[in-house]
């Protein structure tokens, strides 16, 4: 009667400033306002009436109202979800063997290097002119070493003589080989083909072995490690196909498992696996971040809502009914899904399962299902 005598009073009000359609419209939507309300307060009456109702016949041992669901196998899919890293299939820090100054960088920032292409030349004057040396000095011992072969073949000399000869004309043919090893180091080439990085040196600058160059990076097939639980190291192997997305793309993307790490990680207790991924369209840069969904088998199993499970100081239990009276039953648990949980061990097909009203339920109870999902 309030809520009407208000309602009038400001009817009464809108009629001297307001037109007829406005106050019709006013009115209209001041009556959707009464009936949210009254609804609203229905409603709440309505939950505090039937908890209360549950509250008095449990204080009565008088049959409780509750929901249920009948527990039944089915064919369920093991998922797995985990985050991933997306590697180059091949990447090296290239840097130099030996200390040197630039001469000749032969490599373009980001463009693409074949497998022995020289990259970065150092100064090699000083070993040059010592290949030269060690040249002129085979030379004269192989000269040398002929015309003592000639004389023994005469017994112009002794064979002590060649001996020595020998010895110090192998002895050069080494020193010609160091050379050339210590020229070879001058010349860093691209261990493998690939895409080149972002360079941080200059031509007439001195790098040490200890300075990086560039990065040699080969994208055409990248790897993406991710982890897993302890417990599904008997259900992943390789060949598996996983799913993934990334940030840049909105599609979802296949990988294929190719290696599983031979030991789980003891501080975490999870298990590294690596996948390969086709990246010859050069989607996919290496370092991106992944979702990664995998599925890792197909079993029967028993799958119940999760609000039927209670959760308990020592493992987890649920609410059966057993001749319309409560039993709790211990159970263990498996994968879950987004509304439902896998019990392993505790329930049997055709168990009816308490879903709502756990928290009034006693053991021993009777119980008045007012719903069954079967």
């Amino acid at each position: 009667m309030v809520i009407i005598g208000v309602l009038h009073f400001y009817c009464s009000i809108m009629q001297r400033f307001l037109k007829p359609a406005l106050i019709t419209a006013c009115i209209l939507a001041a009556l959707g306002a009464i009936y949210l309300y009254q609804r609203s307060k229905s409603a709440k009456t309505d939950k505090s009436e039937s908890t209360a109702a549950n509250a008095a016949a449990a204080a009565k041992n008088l049959p409780i109202m509750v929901e249920g669901t009948i527990a039944k196998a089915t064919m369920m899919s093991s998922e797995a979800l985990s985050s991933g890293t997306l590697l180059a299939n091949e990447e090296a820090d290239i840097k130099a063997e030996i200390t040197g100054r630039i001469t000749k960088i032969n490599f373009t920032e980001g463009q693409t290097v074949s497998q022995g292409q020289l990259l970065v030349k150092l100064y090699d004057g000083d070993l040059q002119a010592q290949a030269q040396r060690a040249q002129a000095q085979f030379g004269v011992l192989q000269k040398t070493l002929e015309r003592e072969k000639a004389l023994l073949a005469i017994q112009g000399t002794s064979q002590q003589g060649l001996d020595i000869i020998e010895a110090q004309f192998a002895a050069s043919r080494a020193d010609i080989e160091v050379v050339k090893a210590n020229i070879a180091k001058t010349e860093i080439r691209a261990p493998f083909s690939g895409k080149a990085g972002l360079r941080t040196v200059s031509v007439g600058a001195v790098v040490s072995p200890t300075q990086s160059i560039t990065t040699i990076q080969q994208t055409s097939s990248l790897k993406m490690d991710f982890t897993l639980p302890e417990k599904y190291s008997d259900d992943i192997k390789a060949g598996m196909v996983v799913n993934f997305t990334t940030e840049s793309l909105p599609d979802t993307l296949k990988a294929r498992v190719y290696a599983v790490d031979a030991k789980i990680d003891p501080a975490t207790r999870t298990l590294r696996v690596r996948a390969q991924f086709d990246n010859a369209k050069g989607r996919l840069a290496p370092g991106a971040f992944t979702r990664v969904r995998i599925q890792l088998r197909q079993q029967r199993g028993i799958m119940i809502p999760t609000q039927a499970i209670i959760p308990q100081t020592r493992g987890k239990s649920v609410i059966i009914s057993l001749n319309g009276k409560a039993v709790i039953r211990p159970v263990e648990t498996g994968v879950r899904t987004a509304d439902k949980v896998e019990v392993i061990h505790g329930l049997e097909e055709g168990d009816t399962v308490v879903t709502k009203g756990v928290m009034f339920v006693k053991p021993q109870m009777l119980l008045n299902f007012t719903k069954i999902v079967p």
